[in-house]
């Protein structure tokens, strides 16, 4: 993900307590708002619990013209990594080869998370030409009758699209004879396929998928509680996952198990360790807004109106930071994001266990005496 020269700057950032010396490692753009879905933990499009809307409606994909301006600024502040994902489905974006080729020319290693359900064989050979890095497909189940409940209202045909395309992909792949993009089946767990994650895992060796990827259902700050699993649940399917990982493995498939176990063992309301997102990542939704996680409410910027680079180390971004390490940081983080199973929780931790004890020390002999990230520890 980042160099030691990115991680040396990171930590340097660190002990001055407000100020990045080096960009985020990664970067997530959202390209549209639009969605041909309604998938049951969708916070956006679901038809159970979409969110108030926030931000510029009037947006509905983000402006192409922005981003030769923004991925210049990016690749200036050494940012190696770009996602691609959204409120909406980024295939329904206009121009999303044209993005994947302009990401590639500034050397970003470029991710995109999609439904799949557009993706035929001309798109995989687009997708493939324009040297995309990685594809997860995200998939709920592997049959129509659960694809009806998973995907309340939308055609349950689209379950055969979705296999199909990824297929397609996966041989197209070898006639041309191009590693990427790695092929990387995505499944949300939930009370309804809990049971199925071998399935997935057999599915996804079957047609030709490079990783499979469970992620946990977040309920939506409790909206959506009905659809998770239970402490119980969710305590006997960590065990069951040690031992598929390992079946995984065996197969040549790659896995997020490991990252998995974490977010599922992640309480943010007891975790004392501060969140350092805002010094690695930043999340620019369709409008230009840029937070820094998709789960934050806190806007700290706007491309409308301001450069990234200045927003990166503006007074928003700063006073986030400061706050992140403050000794009330945990209470903040828990009141301006929800942090239900986090997606960076692995990555929080492992800058923590490298500067827990290192920044009050170093603030110390630079004279001084802000408490670091171990006072709240």
């Amino acid at each position: 993900m980042a160099d030691l020269s990115q991680k040396y700057k990171l930590l340097k950032g660190l002990c001055n307590g407000e100020y990045a010396r080096t960009g985020p490692f990664f970067v997530t753009l959202d390209l549209t708002r639009r969605c041909n879905l309604h998938c049951l933990g969708c916070r956006f499009h679901s038809k159970e619990a979409e969110e108030p809307l926030t931000g510029d409606q009037e947006i509905r994909d983000f402006p192409f013209g922005w981003a030769e301006r923004l991925f210049s600024e990016l690749s200036q502040l050494n940012t190696r990594t770009m996602f691609f994902m959204g409120e909406g489905e980024p295939f329904i974006y206009p121009r999303i080869f044209d993005i994947f080729r302009l990401a590639k020319d500034y050397g970003f290693y470029t991710t995109v998370t999609t439904n799949g359900t557009l993706i035929d064989e001309t798109k995989a050979e687009r997708v493939i030409d324009a040297g995309l890095d990685e594809m997860h497909v995200s998939l709920w189940t592997d049959s129509r009758e659960d694809y009806a409940i998973q995907y309340s209202g939308t055609d349950p045909e689209n379950l055969q699209r979705v296999i199909d395309g990824m297929r397609i992909l996966s041989s197209l792949k070898k006639e041309k004879g191009s590693q990427t993009p790695r092929i990387v089946l995505t499944n949300p767990i939930n009370r309804f396929n809990h049971q199925k994650v071998d399935v997935m895992f057999t599915l996804a060796k079957e047609i030709g998928c490079d990783a499979i990827s469970y992620t946990p259902f977040k309920t939506n700050r409790g909206k959506l509680a009905r659809y998770a699993l239970s402490e119980d649940q969710q305590k006997d399917l960590c065990h069951h996952m040690i031992g598929l990982r390992k079946q995984i493995r065996t197969n040549s498939l790659g896995d997020n198990i490991r990252r998995l176990l974490a977010r599922y063992r992640f309480n943010p309301a007891s975790h004392e360790v501060p969140c350092y997102i805002h010094w690695f990542h930043s999340r620019i939704k369709v409008d230009g807004s840029v937070l820094s996680c998709g789960r934050s409410e806190r806007i700290l910027g706007s491309l409308k109106t301001e450069s990234f680079t200045d927003i990166w180390n503006g007074n928003a971004y700063c006073m986030e930071r400061r706050k992140m390490l403050s000794p009330s940081g945990v209470t903040y983080r828990n009141e301006i994001c929800d942090c239900e199973h986090c997606s960076f929780v692995e990555d929080n931790m492992a800058i923590h266990r490298r500067v827990k004890y290192l920044i009050p020390v170093l603030s110390f002999l630079k004279g001084g005496h802000r408490r670091g990230p171990n006072a709240v520890s």
